[in-house]
This record gives C-alpha cells, structure tokens and sequence, in this order.
C-alpha cells in the first residue's frame, strides 16, 4: 500500500504555521505538535493536556508539547496523517475509521456488536498483545511512517440519532440520510439497513443537519453534546452498535529521533492519555444526557427482541468484511476475537472474585 501522497498547498500552510509556532519555543530541545479534530469539551483535549504536563515536566523542558485543537493544521484523519508523514504533526488521534486510512482492516473494529461491555471493551483494548500486533501492522503498512502509541476510547458507545423519527428496529432506518465518516463498514450498515450513507467531515455535521443534507447521525451522547448536535437532533437509540476505539498515534521519525529517555517519557504520557479517556467519558455522559434531556431530546432504549434484529446485522457484515479484506481481514479478526476472549475471561473471573 502507498503512502498517503501529499497535498502541498495545505501542508506548506500548516508547515509555515507550525514552524511560527516553534520559534517561540527556541529553548526547548524538542517540540511535539499533537493534533485533535475535537474541541476543548472532548476527552481527548482532557487527555492531551494531562500529556503536556507530563511530558514537560518529566523532561524538565527538553521536550516542549504545542496542542492544536481543531483544523489548524490539518481537517480530516487523511490530512493529519499526510502532515505527519510531512514531519508537521507529531501525535495524532483517531477512531477506527480514520486510522482505516492507513491500515484499511482496522475497520473490522467497527463491525457491529463487537464488544460485549464497557469493562470487557476497556481490558480488549489495553491488551498488550493486541496493541503489539496493531503497531506492527501499522508500522508494516506505512513503511515504518507511523507508531501506534496507545489504544483507548472516544465517546463510548456510538448510537444512531436522527431528526425525524424514533428508531426502533433496523427497519426504522430505512430511507434516512445518515452522516458516516469514510468508513467502508459504517457506510454498510447503514445501507444494509435501507438507509443512505453519507460521510461528511465531523467538523460539518451540525450544518449538514442544520440544512438538511442528512436526517441524522452515528455517534455517542457525549460527541453530539459536544458539538451541540442536540439543537437539530431529536432521537437518540441506546443500540450501541459499536464502541468508539482510539487511538494515538505518532510520526516514527520524530519517536526515533527522540533519546531513550524522552522516548520512555511520551510513551509512558500517550498510556497515560489512554487512562484519562477511558475514565473522563463516563463523567461527561452525566452532563451530556441531562443536555439531551434539557433540550427536548427523547431517548429509546430497544427491548430484548429488538436487541436481537439490530444484532441480526453483525454476522452478514462480518462476512462482507472478510470478502473485501481477505487475508488481512481475517488475520485482525483473528487477533481481535482472540483479545475479546482473553479480556472476557479476566473481567468474569474479577467479577467471581468480587463475589466471594
């Protein structure tokens, strides 16, 4: 697979911008440019300054972190990591989709119904052999461009939310327009549902519902707080087809060029912004459905048999899954089942344990 080819308009900006930037910050041996698509209400602006702090403080000064929030160097997953090849974006975070980009099987991570519950999805993907196989991937993939630093979660649990109707059944989808990003998987269960996928950057939802152009969305409580989707959104449907995996990624050039140290420091800070996420996001969801509520938003949870029809999708796009990503695909199911098993089997044995 090639490397993402570079557009050089938009990179020479940012490359301009970035280096501005760091002339103010002369003193400091290193600097680290970390990139989120978020704002500063998302976990994972909590998460990069816990990893500022860190950083500059463990290093005393050598390394200085410059968080950007938003497109200010770089507007979707695709863009951040051409800037990354680049040399201008140093970390950078991603779900599964965006991180498809430049490891296409990652998106069997977002086939649906995947992970079974919150502490069996948090022990999968701090699973130590799971994380080492994905770097390897990646590293493999990008030719040794780009290291995966740490796995955690954005958002929780995605849901479907729409401006027109209550979804009750897969059948409720039928015939709404509803944003994905550029996810092969995501688009399919829409469609497979009879609705139309439309990926739109997130950075646009609010205005692409606002006028229309799509009924409604897939994403968690929290993101849609965040980004005041609740102003043109009415329902929301607890499904929970898929849990928003992270991940934090970094240039390999710049990880190497560091000393062993200051290696040690960010690879010990990325874990740590791993450990801020998981814990910040069920916080947020407190505030984030009194919003919902506050603004008239209504909630279905599906019942039992319910449960099961939406769950009826997941087998015929695990299957599409492997058809289009062949060996690949079956070998990132393979190690994914595998952590899934192994994190199973630790929190039922915790659980007993609690029992006794």
């Amino acid at each position: 697979m090639k490397l993402l080819n570079i557009k050089h308009s938009s990179i020479a900006s940012a490359a301009l911008f970035a280096c501005t930037l760091g002339m103010t910050s002369l003193a400091h041996a290193v600097d680290l440019n970390v990139v989120l698509l978020a704002n500063e209400q998302d976990e994972e602006y909590d998460a990069a300054k816990v990893f500022q702090n860190y950083v500059e403080s463990r290093t005393d000064g050598e390394v200085n972190v410059n968080i950007f929030v938003g497109p200010q160097l770089c507007g979707s997953a695709n863009e951040c990591f051409e800037s990354m090849q680049a040399g201008i974006v140093d970390l950078f975070t991603a779900t599964a989709g965006g991180v498809a980009g430049i490891y296409p099987p990652i998106q069997g991570m977002d086939i649906p119904y995947m992970f079974p519950d919150d502490r069996t999805a948090m022990g999968m993907l701090t699973d130590p052999e799971f994380t080492d196989y994905l770097r390897g991937e990646i590293l493999d993939t990008t030719h040794d461009g780009i290291r995966l630093m740490t796995l955690t979660q954005t958002g929780g649990w995605r849901n479907f939310a729409n401006a027109d109707h209550a979804i009750r059944s897969p059948a409720d989808v039928k015939g709404l327009r509803i944003r994905t990003i550029e996810s092969d998987i995501q688009q399919q269960l829409v469609r497979e549902m009879g609705g139309s996928p439309t990926p739109i950057p997130w950075l646009d939802v609010y205005t692409a519902l606002q006028t229309g152009v799509v009924d409604g969305t897939k994403n968690s409580i929290s993101d849609i707080i965040n980004m005041n989707l609740q102003e043109v959104l009415k329902y929301i449907t607890l499904d929970g087809h898929a849990y928003m995996a992270s991940m934090w990624l970094m240039g390999n050039q710049k990880f190497q060029s560091l000393t062993p140290e200051q290696q040690r420091v960010v690879a010990d800070g990325a874990a740590l912004m791993g450990v801020v996420q998981f814990g910040m996001q069920p916080r947020k969801e407190l505030e984030a459905y009194a919003a919902w509520k506050k603004s008239g938003g209504e909630i279905y949870v599906p019942n039992a048999e319910e449960m099961e029809q939406f769950r009826s999708y997941a087998a015929p796009i695990r299957t599409w899954y492997l058809d289009n990503y062949g060996e690949k695909g079956q070998q990132f199911l393979k190690a994914f089942d595998a952590a899934r098993d192994r994190a199973s089997k630790q929190v039922a044995e915790a659980r007993e344990a609690t029992r006794k």
